[in-house]
């Protein structure tokens, strides 16, 4: 059999775009002699689209959908994803019509049958996540729900289909993403299908990338391998490319579709790149891809190309508040290896608080970049500001917080105006760890059609802007990038908002950047967790303990006073990050709808206080 992984581009909520491409894809796998070819989860209409799947008008479209790709499948078999309402018209949960998550199978246009002749061509999702962006049981109805209204056993939805090709008849078991990652779930198909003897299981998904995402997907298969023993068959995983969206959370979808022998090894690797891709092989034979190099740049180019396009239709410029110093350098950086030189402006806009050295490295980055620069003062407004808020008969002050913080603001009214007139969009600079502890204004540097950065630590930063400069040559200022030593980050000039004189940022990088990991990604850590290991000792061993001490934090009432300032500043900034734009997503914890946040008391409960005061005295 020669099987053709579509590792499809998938366009969310565009039908259209998305059946052309199918369509193209098809036809090209025919013409290279191709058996079978096979689509992502929800490849017709994108799965991250929210509650569009509740509207009655779309969902048709999507089913009448599959009555065309199924007229395409005249000369090879066909497997896709795409949504199904259930056979007896039970309503879901939330009252509305009943929504199932499918994979749809057809040849030589008719529906593939399946061994014991119930829903032919129609596999139903089983396992249903509702963990981090996912909400798939507010939307579907899972197979092992619908078994049980249908009245059949619980493996009956879970056998193979029989696919006749060259006098051969092939056992084929489908899967829809989750599927494979069973361990949490009351079933297990990729164990069903192999205790029934299959000769292939295909696995298609949806399936967010995220940084490791590659080898937690290569550790589930050889599980299934190493439990099943013999038993287990070759498995063909296709996987999406490009991007989706849930409104907070910008997804990347490398693709990296891939076939497994039975032992959970690698056979077939379609490119993980972010990119479409067909790859046409012979199911047995070895073609084995090349992995992305420096993938996180990758994946942060692809994900700003594919929103500009997808989200923005490649309309408009995009203008960066370009500083001098590390983010909007690589910011900067990014966007115009992503997008082209033509279409980015950096602007500058310096106040008598910007030092001369940040703004020539602005300056020299722009032209360097080759982008359109633009430079001014917003003293006149500042002041024009304070006199305005006087004459409001408030008093004002060029000095403290308040006068911080219309510096700021004044930048974004800046910046949004160029954007009007420039025909361009805002792009937003800030990290992961300003946006933690609310380093950042509202409405000054927290606007923006993208985050770029807001997923990512100051300290990835550093590491992301030292391979740009190897890849590229010398673009980001070296002074710019931390440099550990003994424990500590040193710089040629540390980081600073310049909003005030000799002001330096406060954070203590290194040990702040691992606390906003340690509970975004692992949201079950409870700061309470963190004080009870600094309390038993045990933070001795986690891998900032060398930071913590440069940090003098081995000093209990150190560790205390700084641990305080961390929560309460994090708290604080809740509605910040509630008001803040989408978020490139690269990390397992990124905050929007994956780590998801309230606005609550404080988080210091009397336990917490009790420990920390035992703590500090």
């Amino acid at each position: 059999m020669n099987i053709a992984l579509a590792q499809l581009n998938v366009h969310a909520g565009d039908i259209a775009a998305n059946l052309s491409a199918m369509h193209q894809l098809i036809d090209e796998a025919k013409a290279q002699h191709a058996d079978l070819i096979v689509f992502p989860e929800m490849a017709v209409g994108g799965y991250l689209i929210g509650d569009r799947f509740l509207h009655e008008g779309f969902v048709q479209e999507l089913l009448e959908a599959n009555e065309q790709i199924k007229a395409w499948s005249k000369g090879i078999a066909i497997v896709w994803g795409n949504i199904a309402v259930h056979p007896l018209n039970l309503r879901n949960r939330d009252g509305r019509f009943g929504r199932l998550n499918g994979a749809y199978f057809a040849q030589d246009g008719q529906w593939v049958q399946r061994e014991n002749g119930i829903l032919d061509g129609l596999y139903v999702k089983h396992a249903l996540p509702d963990y981090r962006f996912f909400d798939d049981s507010r939307l579907f109805k899972s197979g092992v729900d619908l078994t049980r209204e249908l009245g059949l056993a619980q493996e009956a939805l879970i056998f193979p289909f029989s696919l006749s090709l060259n006098g051969k008849t092939w056992r084929i078991g489908l899967e829809v993403c989750e599927d494979l990652w069973s361990g949490d779930y009351p079933i297990n198909p990729t164990a069903l299908y192999a205790k029934q003897g299959v000769d292939l299981i295909l696995n298609i998904s949806a399936s967010p990338w995220t940084l490791g995402k590659e080898q937690s997907r290569l550790k589930q298969v050889q599980a299934h391998a190493k439990a099943l023993g013999n038993a287990m068959v070759p498995l063909v995983y296709v996987n999406a490319a490009g991007i989706q969206n849930n409104g907070k959370n910008v997804l990347l979808f490398d693709g990296d579709s891939t076939i497994f022998d039975r032992h959970g090894e690698v056979l077939v690797e379609a490119n993980d790149a972010f990119t479409q891709e067909l790859k046409i092989i012979p199911w047995d034979q070895a073609s084995k891809a090349d992995p992305t190099p420096n993938k996180l740049l990758s994946g942060l180019l692809a994900g700003i190309k594919e929103f500009d396009a997808q989200v923005l239709g490649s309309r408009f410029n995009w203008i960066i508040g370009l500083s001098g110093g590390l983010d909007s350098s690589l910011s900067a950086v990014l966007l115009t290896k992503a997008l082209g030189a033509h279409r980015i402006i950096g602007t500058n806009m310096a106040s008598r608080f910007n030092s001369d050295q940040t703004k020539s490295i602005a300056k020299s980055l722009a032209t360097k970049l080759n982008i359109r620069y633009q430079e001014g003062s917003i003293e006149t407004l500042t002041d024009a500001t304070l006199s305005t808020v006087e004459a409001f008969g408030v008093s004002a002050e060029a000095d403290g917080l308040p006068y911080e913080n219309i510096q700021a603001r004044l930048r974004g009214h800046l910046l949004s105006s160029f954007a009007a007139y420039q025909n361009a969009v805002v792009a937003n600079n800030g990290n992961k760890v300003e946006l933690a502890l609310g380093y950042a204004t509202l409405y000054g540097d927290t606007i923006g059609a993208l985050s770029i950065l807001g997923d990512l630590t100051k300290v990835q930063l550093f590491d992301l802007a030292a391979s740009i400069n190897a890849l590229y040559g010398e673009l980001i200022d070296p002074s710019l990038i931390g440099t550990l030593v003994n424990g500590k980050y040193e710089f040629g000039f540390a980081p600073s908002a310049e909003l005030k004189t000799n002001q330096i940022d406060p954070m203590k990088w290194g040990y702040h950047d691992y606390l906003v990991r340690y509970f975004t990604e692992y949201p079950s850590h409870h700061p309470f967790e963190w004080v009870q290991k600094y309390a038993d000792g045990s933070w001795k061993a986690t891998p900032v303990a060398e930071t913590m001490v440069a940090y003098g934090l081995d000093d209990p009432k150190a560790f205390v006073k700084d641990f305080r300032w961390f929560i309460r500043n994090w708290q604080l900034a809740i509605f910040k990050r509630i008001q803040f734009p989408p978020i490139l997503t690269v990390s397992r914890g990124a905050f929007g709808f994956d780590y998801r946040e309230s606005q609550l008391p404080p988080l210091e409960t009397p336990q917490l206080k009790a420990l920390l005061d035992q703590l500090e005295h």
